[in-house]
């Protein structure tokens, strides 16, 4: 009897700490885990709220001010070439506030899982500080892979069928491996101070510990913010039998709600980023699971 190759498929399977069934159970419970700490520190919410304000406005900014720049030239082509350098600016900058203000998040909650302790709202904010250099260095670097994957995702829009085709699946296939790749280099960045490369060097590693957890956490969390979304536009939807007010006051909660739910599951994607750190790199659950009786992995 085959007894190595009998380890093997339990290992696949769900009878090794490794196995498919485990992974995935493992992934249910940093879900739950990521909900547990984002509605017991709402502030978390926050610093997504300043990343999105800031987001926009810095694109709006520099677009009209690179695009502008085209007018005085005074042709298209230097109108053409403004936007452009507004685009990559804006990719840049756009990099640099995201990854600053989900460091600060996987900072924040880093803390609370692993100490106990309720940090701050400033506690993440000095954490990203102090790795703003590296910070910079991947705004630029996730600012250009931005670019280059909007170029084909340009082509996928593409009338010629080849050319759309082409482009679909190369920006697939950059998207995906850039996200195995970069999974882990903001808490590394963040939690260790290392370097850039350093980090984009050791992450495919880590990312290979947790795949299973990971695709289940996300994959978790999208499925609940998208239920929580269709409730709130379900309950809403009798407002419209009220007229021009009842729809003006649906559209106005659906809206806000929309904007809640959506900023509470994306903190619970940066909360469980930091938990899937903590596992990689220890192979433990990390210390307030056991709060929430999540603990058996």
């Amino acid at each position: 009897m085959d007894t190595h190759g009998l380890a093997s498929s339990r290992e696949i399977y769900g009878s090794g700490k490794f196995g498919l069934m485990n992974r995935i159970k493992r992934g249910f419970r940093i879900t739950k885990l990521g909900i547990h700490v984002v509605k017991a520190d709402p502030e978390l919410m926050v610093y997504l709220l300043f990343s999105g304000i800031m987001s926009v406005l810095s694109f709006g900014v520099v677009l009209t001010f690179t695009g502008g720049l085209g007018f005085v030239i005074g042709n298209d082509e230097g109108f053409e070439g403004g936007v452009a350098v507004g685009t990559f600016i804006s990719y840049f900058i756009v990099s640099v506030i995201t990854v600053f203000w989900n460091a600060a998040i996987i900072a924040s909650a880093y803390e609370r899982m692993t100490t106990g302790r309720n940090p701050s709202f400033s506690y993440g904010i000095k954490q990203a500080m102090k790795c703003f250099p590296q910070i910079l260095i991947w705004g630029l670097i996730s600012g250009t892979v931005g670019v280059i994957i909007g170029f084909f995702e340009a082509m996928a829009e593409s009338d010629n069928i080849v050319v759309a085709i082409i482009g679909h699946i190369i920006s697939f296939m950059i998207s995906f491996a850039w996200w195995m790749t970069t999974f882990f280099v903001v808490p590394m960045i963040v939690l260790e101070n290392s370097g850039v490369f350093e980090s984009m060097k050791k992450g495919p590693k880590l990312f290979d510990e947790t795949w299973g957890e990971n695709i289940v956490a996300s994959v978790g969390t999208g499925i609940i913010n998208f239920i929580v979304i269709l409730t709130i536009i379900v309950v809403c939807l009798p407002l419209f039998v009220f007229g021009e007010i009842g729809a003006a006051l649906a559209f106005i909660l659906i809206v806000i709600g929309i904007a809640i739910s959506s900023l509470f599951f994306t903190a619970c994607d940066a909360v469980n980023k930091a938990s899937l750190y903590y596992y990689a790199k220890t192979g433990e659950e990390v210390p307030l699971a056991q709060k929430y009786g999540l603990d058996t992995y």
